[in-house]
This record gives structure tokens, sequence and C-alpha cells, in this order.
């Protein structure tokens, strides 16, 4: 069979790298705390406006706040019970967010559902505005408004959807778990994302080191008209949209372009599924499947309530195996450190990962000694080393630019294979930060 891949990128030394291990063969266990604090700005575009104040009740499913702009998306309350707090708490963004509070009376009492229909029945017109309304966002880390991803701006063709099941990052097994427990959730969201966009071709494509989701996801699309499954070689970072693209189509996205410049729309399986949940049972994002796991007592994939603290979801696996020194949302390689366990898991986080003393070591970085193992891991064929140097001498920022630092994914490829433990992939992302930030402020 044909294995796909693209250039670049890097491959886990041993299942020690990856991680994976500890909870590939942990089914997904259903968690919810006794209070939530949910963010307004979960997603890609303007934050979300509450429209609860404190000592309201509310129904599971509920919307809490409302959308500003074209890529606003509603906010659920992913408990009933009661307002706590309505206000801004520093989270891990530069600046505060508006959050609600909610305490989990633990009833489980549903706001009213409206289902669409069935994958055959339901109104194709309505799928793309449902998907809005259920405030369903990628899953896969990104948290772009999945609406706005599959709302194709007239002049744009789309002839595939690439759904994402690759899962590549360090540590996560969410996906995997996703795939092989509903697989029909994540069949049944291809279609209607099909449906929805007018795309008569979709392809499930999985990593090579997941023959079981492979399996599974297989037999799941026998007899689906114009779903097909695509098995990669394992390599990291091969869940980027322009990775998969390249990989699977030999498409390139171009430079400041978006998948629709090369006719795709690319969703992860995790947004397939809970496509699915808004359009057949008319249930809102509230939920997701989070891998949490390194120094727990107990490494699970579990499906949290959007809130839920990381200090509770390891409670519920047990506890720490010792204080961690540093945690991250998603994996080792391009996961984002975060201050303390209070921090909530939102619609972007697919996993916690709790590193000890020695796996969290900082090595002191040394002179770059040319040997141009960070350019043949870039993924995105750029000149890491060289970035670098024009930020580290005098902090150029027009320079940087000129070198194409917005193409950079921020995978950390570079930085895991440099011999010199040069602070690559950490200098380029705050550089791009910084270019972002002045971007928005014109």
């Amino acid at each position: 069979m044909r294995k796909f891949t693209f250039g670049g990128g890097i491959h886990p030394l041993s299942d020690m790298h990856e991680g994976k291990a500890e909870t590939r063969g942990r089914e997904v266990i259903a968690f919810a705390p006794d209070q939530v604090v949910i963010p307004m700005d979960m997603h890609l575009g303007a934050p979300s406006v509450p429209t609860v104040a404190k000592g309201d009740t509310v129904l599971l499913g509920q919307v809490i706040a409302t959308p500003t702009g074209a890529r606003g998306i509603p906010v659920h309350a992913s408990v009933s019970g009661t307002v706590s707090d309505v206000g801004m708490r520093q989270l891990v963004g530069r600046a505060p967010s508006m959050c609600v509070v909610i305490d989990n009376d633990h009833r489980d009492e549903w706001v009213k559902l409206t289902p669409l229909g069935t994958v055959e029945t339901a109104p194709a017109d309505q799928i793309i505005p449902a998907i809005q309304q259920a405030g369903i966002c990628g899953l896969g880390g990104a948290c772009f408004p999945t609406h706005a991803k599959m709302t194709i701006p007239e002049g744009k063709v789309v002839d595939t959807l690439i759904i994402n099941g690759a899962e590549c990052e360090t540590f996560l097994t969410a996906d995997f778990r996703l795939m092989l427990e509903t697989p029909d959730r994540v069949v049944q969201g291809t279609r209607l994302a099909m449906r929805g966009m007018n795309v008569p071709r979709a392809i499930i494509a999985i990593e090579d080191n997941k023959p079981e989701a492979i399996d599974t996801m297989r037999e799941a699309i026998k007899g689906q008209s114009g779903i097909e499954l695509a098995v990669m070689k394992t390599k990291y970072p091969q869940g980027g949209e322009k990775y998969l693209i390249s990989s699977l189509l030999k498409r390139e996205v171009p430079s400041g372009g978006l998948p629709l410049d090369a006719h795709v729309v690319v969703l992860n399986v995790g947004t397939a599924a809970v496509i699915s949940d808004a359009i057949l049972d008319g249930k809102p994002l509230t939920t997701r499947i989070v891998t949490v796991t390194g120094a727990v007592k107990t490494p699970s994939n579990l499906r949290v309530r959007i809130g839920t603290s990381i200090q509770d979801a390891v409670a519920f696996c047990g506890g720490y195996t010792e204080p961690p020194a540093r945690i991250f949302f998603g994996g080792s390689m391009s996961g984002i450190a975060v201050p303390d366990d209070t921090m909530p898991i939102t619609k972007a986080n697919n996993g916690v990962v709790a590193l000890t003393e020695k796996q969290a070591v900082l090595y002191e970085e040394s002179p770059c000694i040319r040997c141009g193992r960070c350019v043949r891991a870039c993924p995105a064929r750029l000149n890491p080393f060289q970035l670098k140097a024009v930020l580290d001498v005098n902090d150029d920022l027009v320079e940087a630019e000129r070198l194409h630092i917005a193409e950079c994914c921020v995978c950390g490829a570079c930085s895991y294979v440099c011999p010199a433990r040069r602070t690559l992939s950490s200098t380029i992302k705050a550089a791009r930060d910084v270019i972002a930030a002045r971007r928005m402020a014109r």
C-alpha cells in the first residue's frame, strides 16, 4: 500500500520520545468537575460577549455568550448550575480573558435541543449555520471557527475535504481513541460537511503508527460514496494543514494563502465528530476529549467539560506522581507552557502533559555549527539558523519577514534536531507574535 508523506519533518526516535504508549490503550472516560471556568476568547476571532450575570441559573448547552464579527461563535454552558462569577481572569494569553464561572449542580439538565435530521435529510443549506450556532471551532488546536472555514467564498472552488487523523504531536492519543471508539460519528460528520459544502471527495488521513484506527475507519467508510482512507508515514508535523495537502494531493498552499487556495478544506477528526453531534442531536460543543499524561498516576483520555481546570482533570487521574516542573497544553513539541494547573481546558486544548524536573530540563545553548540539520527538518523549507541570527543580533523583524518568518508553523522540529541546543523555535515564535501584534494595532 502506498504511504503518503511530505518533505522535511522529523521521525520520533522511540516511543519514549513519542510518549503515546501510556494512553493509547486507555478508553475515553467522561468527567464533570464541580466548577467550570469558560473563557469567551477560545476561538480565533473576536471574543464572544457574555449574556449571563452572577447568580443566574443556566442549563447544559445554554448560550452564555453571543458572537461578534464574521468569525464569531456563541459560547455554551458546559454544565447546568449557577453562574458564580463573570469577569476578567489572567489565563495563558498576554491579556486577561473574560470568563464565565459556573458551579455545577451535577444534574446535567439540557436546554431544549433541535436536531436537523439525518445525514441524508438534514437541509444542506442549514448545515453550516447550525455548525456556527453550535459554537464549533477546530479541535485540532488552531481553533479556527469551523463555519468560516467551510464557507467557500465566491470565486473559490473546493474539490476535496481532508479529515485529519494524523495526531502527530507527541504524547497525544485523544484522536486515536475517538477513531477507535466512535468511528461512525467521524464518518457522519464527514458526510455532513461534504453535503454542507457540496464537496464530492473526502480523504480521512491517518499515520501508519495507528493500525487499529486505520482498520476501524476503513471498515466504517465501506459503502460511503466519495470517502476514502489514506495511510501516511509517521512523521512530525504531518498533521499541519499545508503538509497534509502536500502529502496527499501534491498541491502547494501559496505563501500567505489558505488551504482554500489549493481547493481544499481540512477538518480534524474531532471536529467532524462534533459536527455530527450538532446536526444529528442538536448538541452544541460543550465537551472534548483530552489526553492527560506525563507525571500523573493514571495517564488517561478524558472527555471533559469545556472549562474544566487542569487541576481537576489531574486529580481525577489520581494526582501527580511528583510535583511537575512544567505543564503543557498540547504535546511537548508545539504545546504551550501554562503558569499553573488552575488554567481551564478550552476547545483548543487536546492534551495536558505534566513533565518532571528531569524531563523539563533546559539545556544551555552553544554556538551554531552550521550543520544544516534545522534546514533539512523544516517542513516550511525555511532557514531557521538564519532567522535566529538576524533576530539575535539586532532584532531585525524586517529582515525576518523577508526571510518568510510568517511561513513558520512553530512545530519545533528545528530545535529538536539542533545539536547545539539552539532556541530556534521559541525565538522565531516570539518574533512572529510581535509582528502579528503590530499588524493588529495598525
